[in-house]
């Protein structure tokens, strides 16, 4: 990636509240919102869940919640970045990358349930990015990433490269999920769901805790950040992709192209395994999952792996789908920006077979250099995402 890009807005709703604020405050301090979940006349057992209260304020639309999240989130994104307030046209040329697993299926769900009468609105689930550019006057491209468990990661990378090939100078990236009944229904038929909360890393953990909300950044080239005298959370580096072609829902044990995603974030980004100064892990609290991250980290860190930090943000937020990966990104953005690292708020007792120093009780101090963002998800994709400083890249051709 030649072309620098930075962050220079966030927005983000979640389970923590609606805000960078109370996010971050909410997971430096490790809260586990965690409460139970019932479905009205549906024929599926009480389950736990991390949900948002309801629709922030003023995003009460015919739209599902996961768009109305996106709206919120998305609008508070575009404000940090100082964009929107420079009347009509200002947008144009702004791209919009989404990422979400289910969509505004829930519309779908009170449609087949008779709570809601169908219309030409609630046909079509993914339709948040469009949404997006209607309401915000973004015209430039516009996709939807729907890699399952990965895509807010993806979502992260793919508009990075929009602004790195020259498509837009600025594009508002994101991942945004609501819990539904079918994500619910399918963890806990695959015996994924653990009964207390979500536990990345713990020896007895016993499955994931579903979440929602949303994560947006305002990504830009370097220069037009500059252009316009703003100041930069962070930069994203680089990105590395692949695919285990193993099983559709189950890891590869041996994590070989999980490994290779990494390798190539930090091949792209000119960096090494030496240079990583902290770990936001996927760290989903599956038995499998975990089992297979710890070996992957552990590997590419070596020797390193007992002191650089290594956290898990869904032990605060629970998993939320397609945009869990942005949640992840946004958080690195925060972590470049103070230099902590949010603790694991429910881990009790690590893992034996976890050679990392994943952070507990309290945050962790990050050691300098980038941020890498780990996702993984259903179909073997696999995605790392590299941020670091909006300095990094020039302190290392300086080195170099």
């Amino acid at each position: 990636m030649e072309t620098d890009v930075v962050i220079t807005g966030l927005g983000v709703v979640s389970p923590l509240g609606r805000g960078v604020g109370r996010f971050w405050e909410g997971l430096l301090r490790g809260d586990v919102p965690v409460r139970p979940l019932r479905f009205p006349g549906a024929a599926m057992p009480d389950s736990l869940a991390y949900r948002v209260d309801d629709l922030p304020p003023g995003a009460a639309e015919p739209v599902g919640r996961a768009s109305g999240f996106a709206l919120e989130a998305a609008r508070d994104a575009l404000a940090d970045a100082g964009l929107g307030t420079g009347g009509p046209g200002e947008l144009d040329g702004v791209g919009v990358c989404v990422a979400t697993g289910n969509g505004d299926s829930d519309v779908q769900e009170a449609c087949r349930d008779g709570r809601r009468q169908p219309d030409a609105d609630t046909w079509f689930p993914y339709g948040t990015a469009g949404l997006l550019s209607d309401r915000f006057g973004l015209y430039g491209p516009g996709v939807t990433v729907s890699t399952a468990c990965a895509a807010g990661a993806y979502a992260v990378a793919v508009g990075a490269e929009m602004i790195a090939d020259g498509e837009a100078d600025t594009v508002l990236v994101g991942g945004t999920e609501a819990i539904s009944r079918p994500a619910v229904g399918a963890f806990l038929r695959l015996g994924a769901g653990d009964p207390l909360h979500c536990r990345p890393f713990d020896a007895d953990r016993a499955g994931t805790v579903y979440g929602e909300g949303a994560a947006f950044l305002v990504l830009e080239s370097a220069a037009r950040a500059a252009a316009r005298g703003r100041t930069a959370y962070a930069r994203v580096l680089s990105s590395g992709w692949s695919c285990d072609a193993f099983h559709v829902t189950a890891p590869d044990p041996q994590g070989t192209q999980a490994v290779r995603a990494v390798h190539d974030a930090l091949r792209r980004g000119g960096m090494t395994a030496g240079d990583i100064g902290a770990v936001l892990c996927h760290g989903t609290g599956t038995p499998a999952n975990d089992s297979v991250e710890s070996l992957v980290t552990a590997r590419v860190l070596g020797t390193r792996a007992p002191e650089v930090p290594v956290s898990a943000v869904k032990a605060s937020l629970g998993h939320s789908g397609g945009a869990a990966g942005a949640f992840g990104c946004l958080t690195a953005a925060l972590v470049v920006r103070h230099g902590l690292v949010p603790p694991v708020g429910t881990l009790r007792r690590l893992d034996p077979g976890c050679r990392l120093r994943v952070v507990r009780d309290t945050p962790g101090t990050a050691a300098p250099g980038p941020v890498l963002v780990n996702a993984y998800a259903f179909g073997g994709n696999n995605i790392s995402v590299a941020i670091g400083s909006p300095a990094d890249r020039a302190d290392r051709e300086a080195a170099a």
